[in-house]
């Protein structure tokens, strides 16, 4: 007999019916699908219901009625674009990697320092490329998406991206002919559909676990003019390593919650309810189903561990007891691993993709523990030095299908979508470090979202072993915040976008309470983006500095408008002229020179614009930013260009040093302001303030915005990608509209310039206000939030 729906569910009906998109949070267990199949059939309207993998979407089709089609993404694309390619599907299913050099013309080995790449190696790296693009929303191939290739210091990566970046757009070429000749893919095709701006031909579009969406998916969804809803979990996104996208977070739409669970009892809904809350979820799940125990498990039907190295333990653990387990997905990667292994430690090369530059474990075991780029091959090295490799290849030889095990070892990241009666939580989930000051480090949210995941597979037994850290954790983290501080710094000392990153802060709670509808805003702003064109980028360099580019056109459109660097690059350039401890600083004198020279050639500039070229005001814009770091941070970090200073370095060894795709990277943004900013640079002199502090910007740790033009209170955000911008620079603009304590500004609009697009979105500042709920006139705020802070200063 059918289960009568919930109030939640009829909620969403509701709305369903109704018309209107929606965003369907829905947490583990909720009984998502069934949602879906209730809307559907609420309408006789024609669906389509979009599925995670083909057997999904098989047993979907037989719940959903005929009214809804029921598909995946990339059966859409093969009706549509696929099928021309059929022939091509079958023959190029295996073409060996020589065979593929050859059609690209990669006739010769390529020398990286004291590296060779093989012709052979080179293919695969150029056809990875090809598959990364295609899971990205960009129109091009970009150096970019090479993958890392162990081995390589960063020049060298960057080197290859360079070198391999013009086969790989050979490549692409020969991908889209139906004539062409190397291997034709199924994520080919369905890059080659959402190119064409495809239209779904239904009245309303379901897409499931949007939480974890291929971006080109995305893309498609986003841009139908159907009724969209999306559903899942964005408590449950584990795969963005993958690429993969949370469509709902920022989704123009009414936002509803499915929070009953079914699938476990009330005590392993209070555990997943304790991680949903460090994975900055607001959702708390209640449980409706059969009855939950929290505590220890024997003998439980899976163990969920962090990754390989934990897993393999637990598996030679109940190997040795006798006990017939199982790993998820098999174990043929970790057999690769070990032979691999094997072969290097024989002297001789291999051929496996993680590990094919080595002559020689040692080398990878020297490289995974001294090199930076290296951090990733830890995991395998750490497996292989452990258990060594005859032991795993053994291992996985004696596995039993998961039908004959007594218990199921998996990673939780395989165990996602999947559930048992009972779970012990295994190794490898580890308490967030201290500082090199013993103060405890946050937990990230994105750990937080793998462990939620991981306890919401039990349905009936839950043993915690693994996360029994949560305990003293919590208590270290509560007795921090309860004085008001974050690391032992009073929160109302943080400046005011460090201050939003924190619930409890005076300036978070102040727009809690008084500016409560962040949504509407961040929704309207989603809506007005729709249109905008795909972003300017770097296209020949495999690692942009995106932080110092972004820093470099703000500083750029500042000097177009007539102003001057700002405050901070001043302050970074004096403090390397005094005697207090500055880290990473052993040039500082030739720095502080350089640095001075910097901003006396910009006001030279100002004084007579005209005076330098484009390619000059680039470089010196993007140095510039390297001293303002010096002034956020308090030190030279080592990833500035000033760390490589020596006494001897001038101001021209420093602009000589920035690389030539930020000069086109910057040029192209300037090109896309020519529009947008001319209105702004024919204002008088007196309206363009560049860099404007508030009298209430000295009330906490500070807070300068970007531009106020005219009245417009303006900032330049130089994201690739505007719908990741939200609820935090909502706030941001709010907050430095209110800190104009006395409008010293005249502020009456509020806005955001989006560099990468040439996108100017506004809004009247009273309109901007009432549509974030504020319930009194804009200067009974600003007297409000004044004695807020100086109360918090207080205490």
């Amino acid at each position: 007999m059918a289960m009568e729906p919930t109030k939640e569910q009829q909620a969403a009906r509701e709305v369903f019916a109704s018309g209107r998109d929606l965003a369907l949070v829905a947490g583990a267990g909720t009984g998502k699908t069934s949602t879906l199949i209730l809307m559907g059939a609420a309408t006789r309207k024609r669906g389509l219901y979009v599925a995670f993998n083909r057997a999904i979407a098989d047993d979907a089709r037989g719940r959903f009625g005929p009214n809804v089609e029921c598909r995946t993404a990339h059966s859409l694309a093969f009706r549509a674009v696929g099928h021309h390619y059929r022939e091509r599907l079958d023959a190029s299913a295996r073409i060996p990697a020589k065979h593929t050099a050859r059609l690209l013309g990669i006739t010769r080995d390529l020398d990286v320092g004291s590296r060779q790449i093989k012709v052979t190696h080179a293919a695969r790296l150029v056809m990875g490329m090809v598959r990364k693009f295609c899971y990205t929303t960009d129109r091009q191939v970009m150096a970019r998406h090479m993958e890392p290739v162990n081995g390589l210091d960063g020049p060298g990566q960057d080197y290859l991206a360079r070198t391999l970046l013009p086969y790989a757009h050979r490549a692409w070429d020969d991908i889209c002919s139906p004539a062409g000749r190397l291997r034709f893919e199924h994520d080919h095709y369905m890059k080659l559909w959402a190119m064409t701006s495809p239209r779904l031909g239904a009245d309303f579009v379901l897409l499931d676990e949007a939480q974890d969406t291929n971006p080109v998916l995305e893309e498609v969804f986003l841009a139908q003019d159907a009724q969209r809803v999306c559903v899942g979990d964005p408590a449950q996104q584990i795969y963005g390593w993958r690429n993969a996208r949370d469509v709902m977070t920022g989704f123009p739409a009414e936002q509803l919650r499915l929070t009953q669970s079914f699938r476990f009892g009330p005590a392993i809904a209070e555990v997943a309810n304790r991680w949903l809350g460090h994975a900055e979820s607001e959702m708390q799940l209640t449980g409706h189903g059969p009855g939950s125990r929290v505590g220890e498990v024997s003998q439980p039907e899976a163990v969920l561990c962090r990754g390989n190295v934990d897993a393999m333990s637990e598996v030679l653990s109940y190997l040795e007891l006798g006990i017939p387990v199982a790993l998820t997905g098999g174990g043929s990667a970790l057999q690769r691993i070990a032979k691999a292994a094997l072969e290097l430690k024989a002297g001789q090369r291999t051929s496996h993709p993680e590990l094919f530059l080595f002559s020689s474990w040692d080398e990878v075991q020297e490289y995974a523990e001294q090199d930076k780029a290296g951090q990733d091959l830890k995991a395998i090295v750490q497996l292989v030095d452990t258990y060594g490799p005859d032991q795993i290849i053994a291992a996985v030889d004696r596995l039993s299908p998961q039908e004959k095990a007594q218990v199921t070892v998996s990673t939780a990241h395989k165990a996602k979508g999947r559930e048992w009666p009972s779970v012990r939580i295994g190794k490898g989930f580890m308490a967030p470090s201290v500082d090199d000051l013993g103060l405890q480090r946050a937990l990230n949210a994105s750990e937080a979202r793998l462990i939620y995941v991981a306890v919401t597979r039990a349905r009936h037994q839950l043993d915690t072993e693994g996360i029994a850290w949560i305990d003293a954790y919590e208590k270290t983290m509560a007795d921090a915040g309860r004085d008001g501080t974050v690391a032992g710094r009073p929160m109302i000392e943080l400046s005011l976008t460090g201050q939003l990153k924190y619930d409890s802060s005076p300036i978070s709670q102040f727009m809690a309470a008084n500016l409560p509808y962040s949504q509407n805003l961040v929704g309207d702003y989603q809506a007005r983006i729709a249109g905008l064109a795909h972003p300017v980028q770097p296209i020949d360099v495999q690692y942009p500095n995106w932080s110092a580019l972004g820093h470099a056109i703000d500083y750029r459109l500042r000097l177009s408008l007539g102003g001057r660097l700002g405050p901070a690059v001043v302050a970074g350039v004096m403090l390397l002229d005094e005697t207090g401890p500055l880290r990473g600083a052993p040039a500082r004198k030739a720095l502080h020179t350089a640095g001075r020279e910097l901003l006396a050639t910009v006001d030279s500039y100002l004084a007579a614009p005209g005076s330098l070229d484009e390619n000059t005001l680039i470089r010196l814009c993007f140095v510039a930013g390297f001293f303002e770091d010096i002034a956020r941070t308090g030190e030279i970090r080592r990833f500035s260009m000033l760390s490589s200073a020596t006494p001897a370095t001038t101001l021209d060894d420093l602009t000589a040093a920035v690389p030539e795709y930020v000069v086109c990277d910057i040029d192209q943004q300037m090109r896309l302001a020519e529009g947008p900013f001319a209105s702004f640079r024919a204002l008088p002199a007196a309206s363009r303030v560049c860099g404007p502090v508030f009298a209430g910007s000295g009330d906490i740790g500070g807070a300068d915005a970007d531009y106020i033009l005219g009245g417009l209170l303006l900032d330049c955000k130089a994201t690739k990608d505007p719908r990741r911008l939200g609820r935090e620079e909502i706030y941001q603009l709010a907050g430095y509209l209110l800190l104009d304590y006395d409008d010293q500004f005249g502020i009456d609009q509020v806005g955001l310039y989006l560099s990468r697009q040439g996108g100017l979105i506004t809004w009247d500042a009273a309109g901007f206000l009432r549509r974030l709920g504020a319930g009194v006139p804009l200067p009974q705020l600003r007297a409000q939030l004044r004695r807020r802070l100086h109360e918090a200063a207080r205490r």
